[in-house]
């Protein structure tokens, strides 16, 4: 920091010695007006110029000028650098060469209550009273100050504060555990499970009968024993066929009664073995098949909140193409009961890898011994 002590221009000017060290030195050039040692720097016709000090009404700046300046009257932009922030102000100045031999000037603004005087006494001011060392510390020095005295006004623990800080705590751990249980379900449902898209429904899983010519049906017998006559059809042609039960099963009968005509190929009744178990028929798309056939769980939900597992039946015909997209029929046998009474109703099929299965399945079980424990 230099101070202007040269009686010869400045006789009122002395050294403050009696301030602190970290304290801003103040200059004097004869007038009310006392000049600071701010750090700046001024521009004049493109010309850098370091700062040595300023006041309100003048400035000091040292550089490398030309005798064509002694008496000038340019625009000065005096720039005050601060961590991260750039202010500017541009004012109006006579320039005066106090030594030639160090290149010092001295900057007389003709304006010196212009449009820069407010935010020159603001900077002016906060330095001197130490409130800023640079822009960011005008901040940072006040929420210091604002937190200190939060923690000053805050007293010991009461109850009251205890358990808001508690509620908070187990609000935010119940919402993450949501957040992860929503999520862990999005990734179950999207990567490790697949929906099928048609609805299936429940059969019975035993053998369909169907007419072998189109025709009317004159005679149905669903007591009929092996061997026995089951249903007597008068074809379109005139000709009489009787159809006899082929094995001793249970019959149900479909949509065909006496009396009811019928084209070749309808199902007249579905004859079921003792051994037969229902199952479920769904349609599915070609990669949901291939992953019934390497393995996968079908999960299947009734209408009535029953939930079984499945998979693909041991049949010859469990995957059979239809349509023309690609879709495959296939037949899912259930690992559960599900009762007579569901035969017929429409199942919610999700394929489950097999893996994921076995893992839920034996987290489902570690909770329930724990539960009985």
């Amino acid at each position: 920091m230099d101070i202007d002590t040269k009686a010869a221009r400045d006789p009122a000017s002395k050294p403050l010695a009696q301030q602190p060290s970290n304290f801003p030195v103040l200059l004097d050039n004869g007038t009310e007006h006392p000049k600071t040692n701010i750090p700046f720097a001024a521009i004049i016709d493109g010309r850098h110029f370091s700062g040595q000090s300023i006041s309100l009404v003048s400035a000091t700046v040292s550089g490398l000028a030309g005798p064509e300046l002694e008496g000038k009257e340019r625009i000065a932009v005096l720039r005050f650098d601060f961590d991260g922030y750039t202010v500017s102000l541009q004012v109006d100045v006579r320039i005066n060469r106090t030594h030639a031999e160090t290149g010092e000037l001295r900057l007389d603004f003709l304006e010196p209550t212009g449009e820069h005087l407010p935010t020159l006494r603001y900077l002016l001011n906060s330095y001197i009273a130490g409130d800023i060392t640079s822009l960011d510390g005008i901040i940072s020095l006040r929420e210091r100050a604002a937190v200190a005295g939060g923690k000053k006004q805050t007293g010991p623990a009461t109850l009251g504060n205890f358990i808001g800080r508690t509620v908070k705590v187990v609000a935010t751990v119940a919402l993450s555990l949501t957040l992860a249980v929503v999520a862990a379900k999005l990734v179950y449902e999207r990567v490790f499970s697949k929906e099928v898209q048609q609805l299936a429904v429940l059969s019975t899983g035993g053998q369909a009968l169907r007419a072998v010519a189109s025709g009317q049906i004159s005679y149905l017998n669903l007591g009929a024993k092996r061997g026995e006559v089951l249903y007597t059809l008068q074809s379109i042609s005139g000709t009489t066929l009787s159809i006899n039960m082929p094995c001793d099963c249970k019959v149900l009968p479909m949509n065909a009664g006496e009396g009811s005509t019928v084209m070749a190929g309808d199902t007249i009744v579905e004859i079921i073995d003792r051994a037969t178990a229902p199952v479920v028929q769904a349609v599915v798309t070609s990669e949901q098949a291939k992953q019934l056939v390497a393995g996968d769980i079908a999960e299947l939900s009734l209408a009535d909140g029953q939930v079984a597992f499945g998979t693909l039946a041991r049949d010859a015909q469990a995957l059979k193409p239809v349509g023309n997209q690609g879709e495959v029929r296939a037949l899912i046998a259930p690992q559960a009961d599900l009762g007579e009474a569901a035969i017929g109703a429409p199942v919610s099929v999700r394929i489950i890898n097999k893996h994921i299965f076995a893992v839920r399945q034996k987290v489902a079980q570690w909770f329930d011994t724990k539960s009985t424990n």
